[in-house]
């Protein structure tokens, strides 16, 4: 099974400029005298090519000094083109001409970047991006001409295929509302600001899907109809569901996150090749597109499927219970002990019965977790703590769908000793319904106005030991060791049992 590797890695596209001096000059060899825009004006059977190079104003490119290539559809290859309107003759005048010299000579391997940025190659001495030269290489004083008997076929870049289709409005909405001007020191000047385009969700060098309207790199994204996006929409929207005071904006952010994630899953680092064979692939100038009229591939695995792994080690959201004390230990390949995620665990001691740690669980969707907590074995100590054991308890609070605080607890004291394995993992609670999400999405904390300090997370889970005095003379002790903790989705887990 193949996979698609999205983004691909981004090729170079060159302009090629001929080293053929021979081609330059007429059957005298002197020469050319006329432009290229004075030698299609002068041919009859590229009269409306003219009226349109006249009309978007490339009359005047095509009579300066530069040096350019056209490919010149006749009039019988523009009869039976679909134009209508400036922009229409824009996209094609921009995708028949290129910039330097480009005769046929230059071969079947070098690709030529047109004015619209798209890369065409010859695809035999005869045939350039699928239209057949009825005459090539008319030599004249600022470049070549070639005549087409049809027009070269425009392949959309990705971004234009989206928003140029009248069936992708609701994804083209979407990501188009991510759009601005965004000023740039570099390219300004004292006496000129320069603003480009930017757009958070595609170009965001961390958090962006790649920025699909780039004719330099090739990428791979389904796109939905509007039937597809509506359908994966109402699958999901829920476990988004959120709290806020003004029902406004928990409405507004529960669309957004929804909208992202799907965004984020049609345009995945990795997508299966073999998975999307029953949607229709459509040939893109910067990649590959698959259009998916149905349900979206596995859209819904691609977030609220996922597992929710909180390192216990890091010190971000993590509070000590009174009298307390904590300390990161770290393994290696000969630790007594393996396996443990990011080869480092918390070692919680406390000297009150009731000792333990709170941690923040961030990212949790509106559905239902079991929650495991993943001790590691005493052992990783040395043999001599073999017999060490003890017992914790555990309490989970989250946000109810009223914004008031609820609170569960397992009292049920679990032992964690040597005898469990290496790593110990304990199933806290079972089939926790969350009622709200509890999840901040990357490209609001990318915001340079928006703080993680300013996230309060309403979900947390509290590990603390449950050793009497009279189980310590028993040989219990108050202090374990926690790897991780895993917020599982139920789905997820009954499949994994």
């Amino acid at each position: 099974m193949r996979n698609i590797l999205i983004p691909i890695i981004a090729i170079a596209l060159l302009g090629s400029c001929s080293t053929e001096w021979d081609d330059h000059y007429d059957m005298s060899g002197t020469v050319p005298q006329q432009s290229l825009m004075q030698t299609i004006a002068a041919d009859t059977q590229l009269g409306q090519f003219a009226d349109m190079l006249k009309a978007t104003g490339y009359d005047s490119i095509l009579s300066s000094s530069q040096t350019y290539t056209v490919w010149a559809p006749t009039n019988d290859a523009l009869s039976a083109a679909s134009i209508s309107g400036t922009e229409d003759m824009l996209r094609v005048v921009r995708n028949h001409i290129a910039r330097y010299s480009n005769p046929t000579s230059i071969g079947l391997d070098k690709k030529v970047n047109m004015l619209n940025g798209k890369s065409i190659a010859y695809d035999a001495t005869d045939d350039f991006g699928g239209a057949k030269l009825a005459e090539a290489n008319i030599a004249a004083k600022n470049g070549v001409l070639h005549k087409v008997e049809n027009t070269i076929p425009y392949k959309y870049n990705i971004r234009e295929y989206i928003d140029g289709h009248s069936e992708c409005k609701q994804i083209s909405r979407f990501i188009a509302g991510f759009d601005k001007k965004e000023y740039d020191e570099s390219l300004s000047t004292t006496y000129d600001s320069v603003f480009v385009n930017y757009n958070a969700l595609l170009h965001h060098p961390v958090y962006g899907i790649g920025a699909i309207e780039n004719e330099d790199s090739t990428y791979c994204m389904v796109v939905p109809t509007d039937l597809a996006w509506q359908k994966a929409y109402d699958k999901l929207n829920h476990a988004f569901n959120n709290y806020n005071a003004d029902a406004a904006v928990a409405d507004s952010i529960q669309h957004v996150q929804t909208a992202q994630m799907i965004v984020r899953a049609l345009a995945s680092k990795t997508l299966d090749e073999s998975q999307l064979a029953t949607y229709e692939r459509v040939e893109a100038s910067n990649g590959v597109i698959y259009l998916a009229n149905d349900e979206i591939l596995n859209i819904d695995t691609c977030l609220t499927n996922a597992v929710v792994k909180v390192e216990a080690e890091n010190m971000d959201g993590r509070v000590n219970l009174t009298g307390t004390s904590t300390y990161i230990r770290m393994s290696d390949i000969n630790s007594a002990v393996q396996d443990i995620s990011d080869n480092s665990y918390l070692e919680v001691s406390s000297g009150n019965v009731d000792g333990g740690v709170i941690f923040d669980i961030p990212n949790v969707m509106a559905q239902k977790y079991d929650v495991y907590v993943d001790f590691v074995s005493p052992v990783i100590d040395g043999e001599s703590q073999a017999e060490q054991k003890t017992k914790v308890v555990f309490q989970m609070r989250y946000l109810s769908a009223v914004g008031r605080t609820t609170t569960v607890n397992n009292n049920a004291a679990k032992e964690i000793s040597a005898a469990g394995g290496d790593i110990i993992s304990v199933k806290a609670f079972s089939n926790v319904s969350m009622p709200v999400a509890d999840y901040h999405d990357k490209l609001w904390l990318s915001d340079e106005n928006n703080s993680a300090a300013d996230i309060n997370n309403t979900t947390t889970l509290q590990v603390k030991t449950k050793v009497s005095s009279s189980d310590a003379r028993k040989g219990y002790t108050r202090l374990f060791r926690i790897d991780r903790i895993r917020f599982v989705p139920v789905a997820e887990a009954a499949q994994n049992q």
